[in-house]
């Protein structure tokens, strides 16, 4: 039996395709198909429209999210002269404050722990924002306010017990938690409280610690652990760019994933981590979803590249890293996938680069 095909815009049966495109050219369905295809080549421009940068054809309200690339937009001259009706709802735009009701509180000499609680903006926040949230923006707020509610009754503790109230420290593996519980990713936490300007609970509890007097080794080491990412990042991007020019792409953000690096020339993703134990599991599912044809490097600490497609360990210092597979205990994913994978010394970076 013959397959039957139907025209799209009016439904008319065929048997053969040919009969079915002159259908379509020779009928009113014409105008429809050209009508059609008019509309989807030409959207709409509005003043909110971005036609530029790394959100070009997405929303303002998409771009706006990223709290970082909306300081750096700020700064920058041409954006204040050639887009100035964006440049002032980048400018204005103020997320925090659906949040944060109160302004911000210092610890004087003689302020008490009680006037503290009932004045530290981050004990008063919003129960119901008058923003519009979605499902996992609820749960990461819910969560958050129940971690803050959480420091806030150490503080109480702390001077019912006659020690120093504001002595406290973050919630143990509060993060590890809440992947747990919500079976939500940290990355979606961490999303939405750049989204709205909200400090993470380790910058609260360095607020709080440092207005007590009390230094706060916690968040300096993230501070620093930060720090070190960075221009572990930097020193990669370079090495990267000095070999393939602009055929890199920097945090470059498809399908809700941001990669440190991509070559879309050659299919390829680098992901940069300090060390192997800092491998995310559910960072790189999440990035074998969105571009799982595309070969994943990894670039550990400024010595060790990892390829998964030749399953080769690529370093400067071989001694270094046999010796840790040797004495590994007890290995995470990632390095259960790769400790079997030859180790080849190279004495230059580049000539793994080069070879590409």
């Amino acid at each position: 039996m013959d397959e039957i095909y139907k025209c799209r815009y009016c439904n008319v049966p065929c048997s053969d395709k040919n009969f079915l495109y002159d259908h379509i050219r020779k009928s009113e369905c014409s105008d429809i198909h050209y009508k059609k295809k008019k509309e989807q080549s030409q959207s709409k421009l509005r003043e909110d429209t971005i036609t530029f940068g790394k959100y070009k054809d997405l929303t303002l309200t998409k771009m706006l999210r990223d709290r970082k690339y909306c300081t750096w937009l700020l700064e920058q001259e041409w954006f204040c002269k050639q887009y100035e009706y964006l440049y002032n709802r980048v400018k204005n735009h103020n997320p925090r404050s659906y949040f944060v009701v109160k302004p911000h509180y210092e610890i004087k000499m003689n302020t008490s722990v009680e006037d503290f609680l009932s004045n530290y903006e981050y004990f008063h926040l919003c129960q119901n924002p008058d923003i519009e949230l979605d499902t996992n923006e609820k749960t990461c707020y819910s969560f958050y306010l129940e971690n803050i509610e959480f420091l806030k009754r150490k503080i109480i503790e702390n001077f019912e017990a006659g020690e120093n109230p504001y002595n406290i420290k973050a919630p143990t593996s509060w993060l590890k938690k809440f992947e747990e519980k919500y079976v939500i990713p940290r990355d979606i936490f961490k999303e939405f409280l750049n989204a709205y300007d909200l400090p993470n609970l380790p910058y609260i509890v360095e607020d709080i610690k440092k207005m007590g007097g009390i230094e706060y080794k916690g968040a300096k080491s993230f501070i620093i652990a930060k720090e070190k990412s960075l221009e572990q990042e930097k020193f990669w991007e370079d090495l990267l760019k000095s070999n393939y020019g602009e055929d890199i792409g920097s945090q470059y953000k498809f399908r809700n994933c941001f990669f440190d690096f991509i070559r879309i020339k050659t299919n390829t993703l680098y992901e940069c981590k300090l060390g192997m134990k800092d491998f995310n599991e559910d960072q790189h599912k999440k990035y074998l979803t969105a571009l799982g044809y595309f070969s994943m490097v990894y670039l550990i600490s400024r010595d060790c590249i990892v390829d998964l497609k030749e399953q080769i360990i690529y370093t400067t210092k071989p001694e270094q890293y046999e010796s840790y597979f040797l004495t590994l205990k007890e290995p995470n994913k990632f390095e259960e996938m790769v400790k079997n994978f030859p180790i080849i010394e190279i004495y230059n970076l580049d000539e793994y680069f080069k070879g590409l």
